[in-house]
């Protein structure tokens, strides 16, 4: 069950730090704008073991099994996260790690937003969990996955299971979108260095002056939805567009830049003709401690807070609902 996702970092000039991603999946996953309070409780489909969590969580989520799954989301610190699909690439361990808290990849986000503020802590802690190979995940397979972490100070931390454990390493691109691993798309940006996004001038062949025809600097960039060329389109993208001054401004240039990676339904077809296409695009602002998300049947950006009264009086999980359908704003009501 193959899935291609995109995701990024990205500032405001006035400081606001975000983290952003497509859900491009063929499974339908449902997911929603989810809190889990803090001391939420959730149990390994490894081993049945139940944790908690120290802290609250806002993301987008849905209930699979026992548990609220989050595939993406950010902490009450700012620590944000997000998972995207690593086939033929992620290794996890075989065996469990006693006195470890030992989970399926799917589950590894509820450990590593609910006990850490910070990829700071993160990276102290990490010693303290394993991902298990297992078939006991929610779809009775544990699925590949890599994640990208995101902090309150902007700092971008990938984290790719490749069976020397669980280690961060630095995104300094501010990418990910699936396999190959991180290292190889950053190397392979070497080759998109002719990408610009002024025009190229003129030249003359022989006696022939050539001149552009149009907007040419980009044409060298990749059209595809490969990993490899949304990739190298975020990256190129993410660079050249202009700063926002707000987060407000923020949220707006951030989804222009996932609609260049946004897939279509019907466009990418597997196999066994399902079509894996963008579920939702989600905007994670750390600062402000906000969500903003984009169902791919309603256009509409729905946004929640993580507010202190839903911290401090929020007890059980909360979903909140989005409308499945378009919503148009009727200018003849005006």
């Amino acid at each position: 069950m193959t899935t291609m996702c995109t995701s990024l970092s990205f500032s405001a000039l006035d400081g606001s730090k975000f983290l952003a991603r497509t859900m491009d999946f063929a499974f339908e996953l449902h997911g929603a704008p989810t809190f889990l309070p803090e001391e939420y409780q959730w149990t390994s489909s490894f081993d049945e073991e139940v944790y908690s969590t120290k802290y609250a969580i806002m993301g987008t989520g849905a209930k699979f099994g026992k548990n609220y799954m989050i595939a993406d989301g950010f902490n009450e610190y700012g620590l944000s996260a997000a998972e995207l699909y690593f086939a033929n690439a992620a290794e996890y361990d075989q065996e469990p790690t006693d006195g470890a808290v030992n989970v399926v990849a799917e589950e590894f986000l509820l450990w590593a937003l609910g006990n850490n503020k910070s990829i700071e802590d993160l990276n102290n802690n990490l010693k303290d969990v394993r991902i298990i190979e297992s078939a006991k995940g929610v779809m009775g397979v544990n699925q590949p996955l890599h994640f990208i972490f995101s902090d309150a100070t902007g700092a971008t931390y990938v984290l790719e299971p490749q069976g020397n454990g669980l280690v961060l390493q630095e995104d300094k691109v501010g990418v990910m979108t699936n396999t190959p691993d991180y290292n190889w798309h950053k190397t392979n940006l070497a080759n998109y260095l002719g990408a610009q996004p002024t025009n190229f001038a003129g030249k003359t062949f022989g006696e022939e002056e050539v001149i552009p025809l149009g907007q040419n600097g980009t044409f060298r960039l990749p059209g595809g939805y490969t990993a490899v060329d949304r990739f190298v389109r975020t990256a190129f993208i993410r660079e050249s567009v202009e700063k926002p001054e707000t987060a407000q401004q923020a949220v707006n240039m951030i989804l222009h830049v996932l609609d260049s990676v946004t897939i279509p339904r019907g466009v990418n077809i597997k196999d066994n003709g399902e079509s894996s296409y963008t579920q939702y695009q989600t905007v994670l602002d750390l600062t402000n401690k906000a969500m903003y998300f984009v169902p791919y049947g309603n256009r509409t950006i729905y946004s929640v807070a993580m507010t202190d009264d839903l911290i401090k009086n929020q007890s059980e999980p909360k979903q909140f609902p989005v409308a499945a359908d378009q919503q148009f704003a009727n200018l003849n009501d005006k």
